[in-house]
């Protein structure tokens, strides 16, 4: 009888658990069918809601491979939001960009690692465009490593909201990933540009071309996502 209420009472605490568990639903369409977005980008409604997290947008981008391939952009849009948060200044002109510094430092974490390499190239609290143009050329590798460990850590925080499963997207960011594209394809059909945070996005989703090119080579890429510079474009 003792044994029958010890197992009973085990039934109980773990039926309490069972309840307690993350509610989160995932579907059946594995991580590596999530291009399925890209093929159904016709069947979805234009959205004018602007997205509000840079890191995020980025993520959900990488998810169908549609980051631009001008890695300069994701550093612009960076710098952009810097400017808005007043941790520095642009002055933009002619195509060239330089960065004035009023911090050493941005709160965000993973950001502050781009931030930090910058910083370490002025002079005065000034980068000027040239400095930066062979700061992209020399460190292009790290540049890479960075934006990998910027995906990677919205990644992890997904996980840590059990959005992100055994390898399973939870339907919220199937959703978020709708709303995305949707806003792509009001920017591109629907309204002239005309803000700065507007710019910025149709940047990332291929709309514009960042105005400034950071590239004295041309930089492809090869089969294994390895940069190569071809210097006879100089």
């Amino acid at each position: 009888m003792e044994l029958l209420f010890v197992f009973a009472m085990i039934l109980i605490v773990l039926y309490y658990f069972y309840q307690k568990r993350p509610k989160t639903h995932f579907p059946t369409i594995l991580y590596q069918d999530h291009k399925k977005h890209v093929l159904n980008y016709k069947k979805i409604n234009p959205n004018n809601k602007q997205p509000q997290d840079l890191q995020y947008t980025t993520y959900l981008l990488s998810l169908i491979n549609e980051l631009p391939q001008d890695e300069f952009i994701l550093i612009y849009a960076c710098l952009k939001k810097w400017e808005k948060q007043e941790e520095i200044a642009l002055e933009e002109k002619e195509g060239e960009l330089n960065i004035h510094f009023h911090k050493t430092y941005t709160n965000n974490l993973v950001e502050d690692q781009l931030f930090q390499m910058l910083y370490c190239l002025e002079i005065d609290h000034i980068v000027e465009n040239e400095i930066i143009r062979k700061w992209v050329e020399v460190d292009f590798d790290k540049i890479l490593e960075w934006k990998n460990a910027y995906l990677k850590d919205i990644q992890n925080k997904l996980k840590q909201e059990h959005k992100f499963v055994d390898g399973r997207y939870s339907l919220e960011i199937y959703q978020d990933l709708e709303k995305v594209l949707g806003y792509k394809k009001y920017l591109d059909a629907y309204k002239e540009i005309e803000t700065e945070e507007e710019n910025i996005y149709a940047m990332l989703f291929g709309l514009k071309e960042c105005p400034y090119h950071m590239y004295t080579f041309f930089i492809m890429k090869n089969d294994d996502d390895k940069p190569m510079i071809n210097s006879s474009l100089k």
